[in-house]
């Protein structure tokens, strides 16, 4: 299995393709912390070979600069849909966060453990407002 991309963004949605607005931002600014985000969602589109379709774990963390979680670990489960035509599968997921806090202004991760193996890792920062002179 190997990731196509993945990026977090405002919204998404899955159908027969993904559906996203505000791609690939990775800075979120706050006029000060901890702040909560209200909304963000973070995209993975997914190829595999035909042993690897099926039922998927998955877990979601977000992890601090230091290496410690920021909330609790989101588990679940997606499904890679068997082939159809061709060598490869295309699994996609869309995960949304909500309301979550931001403790400090620094440098994090989102990290997605599929099958208890760390397949993506998205920077995000969280920033002050830049200085007005």
């Amino acid at each position: 299995m190997r990731v196509d991309f993945a990026f977090v963004c405002d919204y998404a949605e899955l159908s027969a393709k993904i559906n996203a607005l505000g791609i690939g931002f990775d800075t979120i600014i706050a006029s000060q912390v901890p702040c909560k985000h209200p909304h963000f969602c973070l995209v993975i589109q997914l190829r595999a070979n035909v042993v690897e379709v099926g039922e998927k774990d998955l877990e979601a963390r977000l992890i601090d600069e230091d290496g410690r979680d920021v909330m609790p670990v989101v588990k679940g489960k997606f499904a890679i849909p068997p082939l159809v035509t061709g060598t490869e599968s295309i699994g996609r997921i869309a995960m949304e966060f909500n309301n979550i806090e931001f403790p400090q202004y620094g440098s994090y991760s989102l990290h997605a453990v599929i099958e208890g193996q760390e397949m993506v890792r998205v920077p995000l920062k969280v920033s002050p407002p830049p200085s007005v002179n």
